[in-house]
């Protein structure tokens, strides 16, 4: 797991009410129950535009981008099988014949960075701006 990955999913862990082993990894602030799917696509389209991404994305192409990333990156498909949880190596392998292009790496750092300084601010700076943009809200 990437270093940035860990950081911010152990931020979110700590800054949950609900921490126990069978707990949602994303939960609903109030209830630790799942997530409305229209609330996750909400907040990935406000991700997207504020990376200045296309808006036609789906969440499910989280996963194929990790899967995409990982083969190019030279992870072995039967390890990559098992971590994508895949029964059929073949359905694994589908993500073996991808190409990047030179800019992603550089496109994928400016993301973490426009966050990182988000990140940055102080803790009443970071609740205002949550307030201002609903952040909060859109998880309910």
């Amino acid at each position: 797991m990437a270093d940035e990955v860990g950081g911010l999913l152990d931020r979110l862990f700590q800054a949950s009410a609900f921490r126990g082993e069978d707990e949602n990894v994303f939960a609903h602030p109030t209830t630790g129950g799942a997530i409305a799917k229209a609330n996750v696509t909400r907040r990935l389209h406000k991700a997207l535009d504020d990376a200045d991404l296309d808006q036609t994305h789906v969440f499910h192409d989280l996963r194929h981008t990790f899967g995409t990333t990982m083969a190019t990156a030279g992870v072995p498909m039967r390890t990559l099988q098992e971590w994508m949880g895949h029964k059929h190596i073949s359905t694994t392998e589908r993500y073996a014949d991808y190409a990047p292009r030179a800019t992603e790496g550089e496109m994928i750092a400016a993301a973490f960075a426009r966050y990182q300084s988000s990140t940055n601010l102080s803790e009443s700076q970071r609740t205002e701006r949550t307030s201002e943009r609903g952040i909060a809200g859109d998880l309910r």
